[in-house]
C-alpha cells in the first residue's frame, strides 16, 4: 500500500493474492475487490486476483452502483461511471505457456471465460483488460498483418502460444490493442519479468484497450523500484489514463466515533455533564413541539460529546500498526539497491551491487521479523488484560481491528426470484425491498370471535394509578442503568454509553420527554424509523432467502420501553406459568432441558418409547396479531394508558 500511495495509483491491480473466497474488503485506506478460489478447496493454490481503489475511486464506484463480478479465481471485473462514458477494468492472471495437455486446456477455459466477459461488456463501454498474461508478442514476418492492428511497433520479444492466444482475443473481438507496445521506454521499462533459467527479461503483463479509445492512454511503462521493496518477481506497471471520474458526491455527514477511555475519564465526564446543564433550558420549554425538543436534546448531546469524547485519530496513519519510520527507511534503501543492481547488471560492479542489496534485503526481514514478534506481544498482552479486568468487548474490538474491516455480505451480488444473478447496487436494494416486504408483512388473521372471548380484568384503582402516573426521575435512572452498554444506535446516532456518560443532566433532560409523551401520547417521529440490518445465516450468498434481519431502534425510545417493562414485569411474573423460562430475567431453559435428559435416559433404560414434538413457529414475532397482542395484554391487567403507549411503541412507519 505504501508504493501504490508512492506512485499516486488510483485503481491497482493484483495477482497471486492468495486470498479465497470473493468479496470486498478495506486495507489501508485501499477498497479490495477480490476473487479467489472456493474456500472449500483449499488443497489447491488460491491464486488469486484483486481490484484496489483509493478513496476517490472507491468513492466513485459506490456512486455507480457498486457493480462489480466475480468471475474465477483468475478473472474480476467492475465497472465505473466517468464523465461522458462508463469504464469497465477486467483484471486477469493467465495460466502459464501451456507445456502438456492439461495446461493447454486449463488455458483455454482461461480464454473462453474472458472471451464470455467480453461479450457481456455495453459496446459503448469503454473497457479496460490488464494483468498478467504470462505471453510474449512481437513481430514476425507470419503474423506482421494481423499483429499491425492490435500490436505497436515496440515489442521486444518472440511470439510464443500464450502470446498466440493474446493476438486471437485482439483480432477475434477487432477492438483490443495491446498499449504497452505502443510507448518507446527504455528496455528496463518495457520488460516486467525476468526467466529464473536463461536470466532474459520479458514482456508478459499487458494492458488492453478497445480502439476507439486508444487516445485515452497517455502512458504505459514498467517501475522497477516498486518491485525491490515489495519483494516480487515482477515489476510495476503504470498506466496513465485521461478520464474525468463522475461522482454524485452524496453528501452523508460522517459518523462520529466517541473515544472509550474518554468516556471513563472523570474530568471528561465532568466537563460534558457541565456543558450539558446549560442546555436544559430547551427541556423545560413548553412553547415548542416533542419532536423539536428531542431535535435539539439529540443536537446537544452531538455538539457537546464531538467537542470533549471525539476519539483523536491519526489522520497520518496508513500504514500497519507494527511499521516503524526505521523499517521503512531501510525497505527504501533496500529499493535504491535494487534499481542500482539492476542497471550495473552485466557490469564488473553487478556482484557488489548484488550483494548491497541482499544485505539490505536480509536486513528489512530481519528488522520486520522482530518488529512483528514484538508487536504481536504487546496484542496478546492487552488482549490478557481486557480479559483479566473482565472487558472481554475490548479484546474482541482488537481481534476484530486486526481482521479488518470485511464488508463482503454489503457488496456481494445478488439473485432475484428466477435465479437471475443482479450486479447493480440499486437493482439488488430493490430486491432486498421486495423480499423484506414479503418476509415483514405476514398475514395475521385471527378468528374475531376468539378475540371478543377474550375478558378484560377489572383493574383496581391504585393499581390503574400507578402503572398510568408520568414516570419519576428515579425511573429514568433506573432505566438507564438497565441498558446494555456497547450497543449499536438508531437513526439518531445516540447510544446507552452516550447517554450514561451524561449524568444527571441527561435524566433530567429524558424526564422532561417522556413526560411530555405520557401526557400527549404523541411519538417522537424520529422513533418510528428502523434501520433494517441483513445477517447472514448459511448456505448461498446469493440467495436472499439465507439471511435474516434485525431492527436499529432509537436507544431512547428502548429506554422509553424500559421504563414501561418495569412497571409492568412484576404484574405479569405473577400471572405467567411457573414452567416458562424463556425471555424471563433471573431464569433460563437449563433445568428444563436437563429434566428432560432425565426422561430420555429412564425410558432408554427400561426400554420404554418416548414421543416428543418439538415446534418452531416460522415467523413467530412477526405474525402475531396486533388487536389479540392489546387484548391479552389487557387481561393480563395492563391499563389502558400503558396499553396505548406500547401500541405507539410498536407501529414502526418506516424501514430504511
Amino acid at each position: 500500500m505504501e508504493q501504490l500511495q508512492k506512485y499516486r495509483i488510483q485503481i491497482a491491480t493484483l495477482s497471486e493474492t492468495c486470498m479465497y473466497d470473493s468479496g470486498v474488503k478495506l486495507i489501508n485506506y485501499f477498497t479490495w475487490i477480490f476473487s479467489g478460489l472456493p474456500s472449500v478447496n483449499k488443497t489447491r493454490n488460491a491464486h488469486g486476483v484483486a481490484i484496489c481503489l483509493d478513496k476517490t475511486a472507491a468513492t466513485v464506484w459506490k456512486d455507480s452502483g457498486l457493480e462489480w463480478e466475480a468471475v474465477s479465481e483468475r478473472i474480476v471485473k467492475i465497472r465505473l461511471k466517468c464523465l461522458f462514458i462508463n469504464l469497465t477494468i477486467i483484471y486477469i492472471y493467465s495460466p502459464v505457456n501451456p507445456i502438456n495437455n492439461q495446461m493447454n486446456d486449463d488455458s483455454q477455459n482461461f480464454y473462453n471465460d474472458l472471451q464470455d466477459v467480453i461479450n457481456r461488456i455495453p459496446t459503448e463501454d469503454m473497457y479496460i483488460i490488464m494483468g498478467d498474461f504470462n505471453a510474449r508478442v512481437g513481430w514476425n514476418n507470419q503474423q506482421q498483418q494481423n499483429l499491425s492492428n492490435s500490436i505497436g511497433p515496440y515489442t521486444v520479444d518472440i511470439t510464443n502460444e500464450n502470446g498466440e492466444k493474446l493476438i486471437d482475443l485482439c483480432t477475434i473481438n477487432n477492438l483490443l490493442i495491446v498499449t504497452n507496445t505502443f510507448f518507446k521506454h527504455k528496455l528496463v521499462h518495457q520488460t516486467s519479468w525476468m526467466h529464473p533459467g536463461n536470466k532474459q527479461w520479458h514482456m508478459i503483463d499487458y494492458t488492453l484497450v478497445n480502439k476507439k479509445f486508444r487516445s485515452s492512454i497517455e502512458d504505459c511503462r514498467m517501475y522497477r523500484k516498486a518491485a525491490g521493496a515489495i519483494g516480487t518477481d515482477h515489476h510495476l506497471m503504470r498506466i496513465k489514463i485521461k478520464l474525468h471520474f463522475r461522482s454524485r458526491r452524496k453528501m452523508v455527514q460522517k459518523k462520529v466515533v466517541y473515544d472509550p477511555i474518554k468516556m471513563k475519564n472523570d474530568n471528561a465526564l465532568k466537563q460534558f455533564q457541565k456543558d450539558l446543564i446549560p442546555t436544559l433550558s430547551d427541556a423545560t420549554d413548553k412553547t415548542i413541539s416533542i419532536d423539536e425538543k428531542y431535535d435539539r436534546f439529540v443536537e446537544h448531546m452531538k455538539t457537546n460529546a464531538e467537542k470533549i469524547l471525539k476519539i483523536d485519530k491519526n489522520r497520518n496513519r496508513k500504514r500497519k500498526e507494527w511499521l516503524t519510520d526505521e523499517i521503512l527507511e531501510i525497505v527504501e534503501k533496500k529499493a535504491t539497491a535494487f534499481v542500482n543492481w539492476q542497471n550495473h547488471r552485466g557490469t564488473k560492479l553487478e556482484i557488489e551491487y548484488a550483494n548491497k542489496y541482499k544485505r539490505l534485503r536480509k536486513l528489512a526481514k530481519g528488522k520486520i521479523e522482530k518488529r512483528q514478534e514484538e508487536y504481536w506481544d504487546e496484542i496478546c498482552e492487552e488482549i490478557e488484560s481486557s480479559v483479566k479486568l473482565n472487558d472481554p468487548a475490548n479484546a474482541f474490538n482488537i481481534i476484530r481491528r486486526l481482521g479488518g474491516k470485511r464488508k463482503r455480505i454489503k457488496n456481494m451480488p445478488i439473485k432475484d426470484k428466477h435465479g437471475k444473478l443482479i450486479l447493480n447496487s440499486a437493482d439488488q436494494l430493490e430486491r432486498w425491498r421486495e423480499f423484506f416486504g414479503d418476509l415483514l408483512n405476514v398475514s395475521t388473521a385471527v378468528d374475531l370471535q376468539l378475540i371478543d372471548q377474550i375478558k378484560i380484568t377489572r383493574i383496581e384503582k391504585n393499581e390503574e394509578e400507578r402503572q398510568s402516573i408520568q414516570p419519576t426521575i428515579s425511573e429514568v435512572r433506573k432505566a438507564l442503568n438497565q441498558m446494555k452498554s456497547r450497543k449499536a444506535p438508531g437513526n439518531d446516532e445516540i447510544t446507552a454509553d452516550l447517554l450514561k456518560a451524561g449524568g444527571e443532566p441527561v435524566i433530567k433532560w429524558l424526564h422532561e420527554i417522556f413526560s411530555d409523551i405520557w401526557k400527549q401520547e404523541e411519538m417522537i417521529e424520529e422513533w418510528n424509523l428502523a434501520i433494517l440490518i441483513k445477517l447472514f445465516k448459511k448456505g448461498d450468498k446469493q440467495l436472499c432467502e439465507n439471511y435474516r434481519s434485525i431492527s436499529l431502534l432509537s436507544v431512547t425510545s428502548k429506554l422509553f420501553s424500559r421504563i414501561i417493562l418495569n412497571r409492568i414485569q412484576l404484574l405479569v411474573n405473577r400471572q405467567l406459568l411457573e414452567a416458562q423460562s424463556g425471555f424471563r430475567s433471573n431464569r433460563s431453559t437449563i433445568d428444563q432441558i436437563f429434566i428432560l435428559k432425565l426422561c430420555m435416559e429412564k425410558r432408554r433404560e427400561f426400554n420404554k418409547p418416548l414421543f416428543m414434538c418439538f415446534i418452531d413457529i416460522s415467523k413467530a414475532y412477526d405474525s402475531v396479531n396486533r388487536n389479540l397482542l392489546w387484548k391479552v395484554c389487557r387481561q393480563y391487567g395492563i391499563s389502558e394508558k400503558l396499553v396505548n403507549l406500547l401500541k405507539m411503541l410498536i407501529q414502526i412507519q418506516k424501514q430504511r
